[in-house]
């Protein structure tokens, strides 16, 4: 999985040396910020889970895009998601999505350009730590327990414009991201505390780019 993330990441780089040579590949690098608005758990829910909503973090992509006409571009990106808030065997989690690209420019004559963006793929979360129990997700673990994080499918949708500057734009843009996350809980001897459980991360976002 890290060989794959790397050779994506080196595409993207390679397709940034390459824009300048071929108009009809553009990069598009983008940064925002993101607000957590629902938390999904399979394994049941808790009132305390409530606390978790609000600014959950930032996020940076750079996608490179192959123009197939006037108004439709593909490729592939890579991004990161860092969520500073969030439950207690989620927090502090940074994901990279590995993603398929696509955006519509929508036909307009005005100044600035309308365009859909959904970005689709599989969003990589490794960590292993160490943490207490926290109150009403498991009470009859007194001590402390092993968390492995783990991500999954990712995807997000976005609606913005593009002002156009000669030869580049600056984009602005409304999205929607879907993370798919992951734990397994066990006791520092190794004995599995419960299944593994799994979360979505649905947040919304505000992200300013630079297409080239």
């Amino acid at each position: 999985m890290k060989t794959f993330c790397l050779s994506l990441l080196f595409l993207c780089l390679s397709l940034t040396a390459f824009a300048q040579s071929d108009n009809r590949i553009a990069i598009h690098v983008e940064g925002g910020v993101k607000y957590n608005v629902k938390y999904n758990d399979y394994s049941g829910s808790h009132s305390d889970y409530d606390k978790n909503r609000g600014f959950s973090g930032a996020q940076f992509f750079v996608s490179g895009l192959y123009s197939l006409n006037n108004n439709l571009s593909a490729g592939v990106g890579v991004g990161v998601n860092i969520y500073t808030r969030y439950i207690t065997y989620f927090d502090g989690i940074t994901s990279v999505p590995i993603y398929a690209n696509v955006l519509y420019k929508l036909p307009t004559s005005g100044d600035f350009i309308p365009f859909v963006d959904l970005k689709l793929g599989y969003g990589i979360v490794s960590r292993s730590y160490v943490t207490s129990p926290p109150g009403g997700i498991a009470p009859y673990q007194e001590e402390d327990f092993n968390v492995r994080n783990r991500g999954g499918v990712y995807a997000s949708p976005s609606l913005g414009l593009l002002f156009p500057l000669n030869n580049t734009a600056i984009s602005l843009s409304l999205t929607y991201d879907l993370q798919v996350m992951k734990a397994k809980l066990t006791q520092l001897s190794g004995e599995m505390i419960s299944d593994e459980t799994m979360t979505h991360s649905n947040t919304i976002g505000l992200r300013v780019g630079y297409i080239f």
